[in-house]
């Protein structure tokens, strides 16, 4: 179905023409595309605060957000490889302003994997050196052994990279990256939009899913972090899922801070993966946050995370 959104008006520019567009989006982009033949929601667009100049396009229901000011564009994350086309799309639906800056917030491919179609339209692409070095190797998955993720090719790498902080002035928008090591991955950041109000805060959260979690104290230590530079009005866009404030991003600190306490404590008493997985650790969560993550996976992702050597 088309969706709906009340559209802001700015200066020399027809936001209404995205209204057909991105109602027609769906299949022409997703189709046979989407993964495992999964139907996802058509791709759609929405400001995040009306009059604002922080837009999101939605595609197979992963947020990219991107900042539009002084005629260039910076978007955070590119998604699937092949969904790149559909989010250009969603831009292009509403400016000719050209995506000039690619952030990458971690180095999964779903976050990474439109990397060459952006820079080969002439985007340079940013992330954390952790990204870079992840993205250039064959990467296994830690809980099950295999293979998450094959070596990149050189023109899908960022071509700029940085330690633990970074600041972007982009137009009247000041953008603070900051680096938060071992949380969902070893490379994860988040981009705040200081004047906005606003953060996108990549793969540390899915509104409301369970994430992969690679360390348990610096996932924890990250989602402090955020919730120490936001208020109670600071708008927040997930990887997955509406926009949320202050209160589901403690929500899910609560929820990972619980579940680990319970496995540590079992670990402790000696039982095994499958032995912990049995007992349901994270069960009073599971009807709300269990829908796109097992509750099984999630526990396992906490096991090994509490196991595994630094």
């Amino acid at each position: 179905m088309p969706f709906a959104l009340t559209l802001p008006k700015m200066a020399g520019m027809d936001l209404t023409r995205g209204l057909l567009t991105c109602a027609l989006l769906g299949s022409v982009f997703l189709g046979s595309g989407a993964a495992s033949g999964a139907e996802a929601d058509p791709p759609r667009l929405y400001p995040l605060t009306e009059g604002g100049s922080i837009f999101v396009a939605v595609v197979e229901d992963r947020n990219t957000p991107f900042l539009m000011e002084a005629g260039k564009i910076l978007l955070a994350d590119t998604n699937f490889e092949r969904n790149a086309e559909a989010v250009q799309a969603l831009i292009d639906s509403i400016t000719p302003d050209p995506v000039t800056l690619v952030f990458n917030s971690h180095w999964h491919g779903d976050h990474v994997g439109g990397n060459a179609f952006f820079a080969s339209h002439g985007a340079i692409t940013l992330a954390h050196e952790n990204t870079r070095l992840r993205m250039g190797e064959q990467q296994l998955n830690p809980t099950t052994g295999q293979v998450q993720s094959e070596a990149f090719a050189p023109e899908y790498l960022p071509v700029l990279t940085f330690k633990d902080e970074m600041t972007i002035h982009w137009g009247t928008e000041t953008v603070d990256l900051v680096f938060y090591p071992e949380g969902h991955t070893d490379s994860d950041v988040v981009m705040y939009f200081e004047n906005a109000n606003a953060l996108y805060i990549g793969g540390l959260l899915n509104y409301p899913t369970y994430a992969g979690v690679y360390r348990v104290p610096g996932f924890l230590a990250a989602l402090d972090a955020v919730l120490a530079r936001t208020d109670e009005n600071t708008r927040i866009i997930p990887w997955r899922g509406p926009v949320i404030g202050k209160a589901e991003v403690a929500e899910w600190r609560g929820i990972i801070a619980t579940v680990a306490a319970r496995v540590e404590t079992m670990i402790a008493e000696g039982k095994t993966m499958e032995e912990i997985v049995a007992t349901e650790p994270s069960k009073e969560f599971d009807a709300k946050w269990g829908g796109q993550r097992a509750p099984a996976r999630f526990v396992e992702d906490i096991y090994v995370a509490l196991t595994s050597a630094n």
